[in-house]
């Protein structure tokens, strides 16, 4: 089912880019629409928590940017969460964004796929709805860059009910072209099938905990180097997934 509602909305969406862009009169096919980006990773940390079993992770994306707004894109992980699938993790997402005068904002929607996952008793995949403010204080020193962002899902993955995710970051400009970030996110998922009848937080359903980053990161030679710390406030559940980590990524659009 989710994959039929997928196709849908792919077609929809190209069709009423291909419609803005006759207005707009401007190819949809130019070749600065179109980018990819390839990255490795020292451990593939989603939210604060490891889902590579702490170890190392290839990842990818290739997008289409329309310039009145509307984008698509695929994105790919390799991951580790305890044998049950075969390691790859797939989001297909399409969304708009656009600005009201400094104020830019994002909307999308977004669904995950782990194919080949072992049959445990419920689904993985799931849809996830997202949306996004960003504004840039070009005046101040530093040039401190404001996001805000709110992700929701009906039904999480794992069937676990209804998932809220709200994040705050800020990025700074600093010299020798480094950016520092620092980002606090807050996640909690009701619980059903996968962390429900008990096998929740604390013995109880679902589970929900704050997380934090503090990175540095710059562009070298058209590689973009960023080294970040990750941590939540649950050791206790999440156990060393959990705990305060070191990674180091590379990656480079193409």
């Amino acid at each position: 089912m989710g994959k039929y509602f997928l196709c849908m909305f792919i077609a929809v969406f190209l069709i009423s880019g291909l419609s803005t862009d006759i207005m707009a009169e401007k190819s949809a096919l130019d070749d600065t629409n179109f980018s990819a980006k390839l990255a490795l990773t020292t451990d593939y940390v989603s939210r604060g928590v490891s889902i590579s079993d702490e170890d190392p992770a290839i990842q990818g994306t290739f997008d289409y940017a329309h310039p009145a707004g509307p984008f698509i894109g695929i994105w790919g992980s390799s991951w580790d969460d305890t044998g049950y699938s075969n390691d790859i993790e797939l989001g297909y997402y399409a969304g708009f964004s656009n600005a009201i005068r400094s104020l830019n904002y994002s909307i999308w929607a977004t669904y995950y796929q782990y194919p080949g996952a072992q049959d445990q008793g419920f689904e993985f995949d799931y849809w996830e709805f997202t949306g996004g403010l960003y504004y840039t204080i070009e005046a101040v020193l530093l040039k401190p860059a404001l996001s805000v962002e709110y992700y929701f899902s009906p039904e999480y993955s794992g069937e676990d009910g209804l998932f809220h995710h709200a994040s705050g970051a800020v990025d700074f400009s600093l010299p020798k072209d480094l950016t520092l970030r620092m980002l606090i996110g807050y996640k909690n998922v009701e619980g059903d099938k996968s962390t429900g009848n008990g096998l929740g937080m604390d013995g109880g359903d679902g589970y929900d905990y704050i997380h934090w980053k503090l990175g540095l990161s710059t562009v070298l030679k058209g590689f973009t180097l960023d080294v970040s710390y990750h941590d939540t406030n649950e050791h206790d559940y999440f156990g060393s997934p959990g705990e305060g980590r070191v990674v180091f990524t590379m990656s480079r659009k193409m």
